[in-house]
């Protein structure tokens, strides 16, 4: 799904420069982000556990979970053209483009995979 075709013309683009804070950890959520230029870094506890590029979506948690507090920062790595979408639109997008939903089912299941390598890697080096 080419999110940067689907949202490059909209007239809801926030632009971010580098190293601006999107949102931050503990922050109410009510919007998710589809990257349309640019690459933000998600941060926990002060690292960065992945930088989100363009062309795919970063707080997407909010929109499925309806308003939880954030898990995480989100900072502009380089500069970013960013579109948000609340829970109406989100659910809009859904209906015109079924396809939606399935993509962003599939960013959530790969980012749980990492997540989980990433904690069998480390309970693997506790081990040894």
């Amino acid at each position: 799904m080419d999110l940067q075709e689907i949202f490059s013309a909209s007239q809801r683009i926030q632009e971010f420069k580098e190293g601006m804070v999107i949102f931050e950890k503990g922050m109410e959520a009510y919007v998710m982000y589809v990257i349309v230029e640019g690459e933000v870094e998600i941060i926990i506890e002060e690292k960065v556990i992945q930088v989100a590029e363009a062309g795919t979506i970063f707080g997407e948690m909010a929109i499925i979970e309806n308003g939880r507090r954030r898990s995480a920062t989100a900072r502009a790595k380089k500069h970013c053209r960013l579109v948000s979408l609340d829970r109406d639109q989100f659910l809009a997008l859904i209906k015109e483009e079924p396809h939606f939903a399935l993509y962003v089912m599939q960013v959530l299941a790969k980012r749980l995979r990492e997540m989980n390598y990433k904690i069998a890697d480390k309970l693997l080096d506790e081990k040894n």
